[in-house]
Parts: structure tokens; C-alpha cells; sequence
């Protein structure tokens, strides 16, 4: 099966991470106002699996992090980004 899906996270956006210790696997939750996205491990899945995604998954937000940063630093002060308003 594959999907396609978009998360538009904003200021009010909770990212949470349930730990369980060694009783059972983390879960990792993105709440916002009206949707949410959890990433989790299921028993199907084996965990070295699991591990290689999340250790990709952590690189991946690291890039984007920085991508950020840069976009952030390119833009004239004062402003907040390049969105045209009306």
C-alpha cells in the first residue's frame, strides 16, 4: 500500500514522544488543531527496521532544520517570509 500524506504544522503544533522505557516500544506524536500523526513501531516490523527508519527520519528533520535556518537568514529583516500579501 502506499499514501500520500501532508502535515502543516504551526505555533500551536505539540510534538510528543511516549516512552515506555523497556515495557514496550516509543511512540512519537505530532498534534495539531484537527489532525495528528504518530509514528510507531508495529510487531510486523522488525525492530532493526524500525531503527534504520527512525535514524533516517532524524537525519532528515536535522536537513530540514538547517534548510530552514538558511531560509531564515536570506530574508530581509523584519521579515517573517516571502509570502506576498494581499
Amino acid at each position: 500500500m502506499t499514501a500520500s500524506m501532508a502535515f502543516y504544522a504551526d505555533g500551536n503544533t505539540i510534538v510528543r514522544l511516549n516512552q515506555y522505557g523497556t515495557v514496550r516500544t516509543p511512540i512519537l506524536t505530532l498534534d495539531g488543531e484537527g489532525h495528528s500523526l504518530s509514528v510507531s513501531v508495529f510487531d510486523r516490523v522488525p525492530l532493526d527496521e524500525h531503527l534504520a527508519f527512525a535514524r533516517e527520519l532524524s537525519a532528515a528533520c536535522a536537513d530540514y532544520v538547517r534548510a530552514l535556518e538558511t531560509y531564515a537568514a536570506a530574508l530581509p529583516d523584519g521579515e517573517t517570509d516571502r509570502v506576498e500579501r494581499p
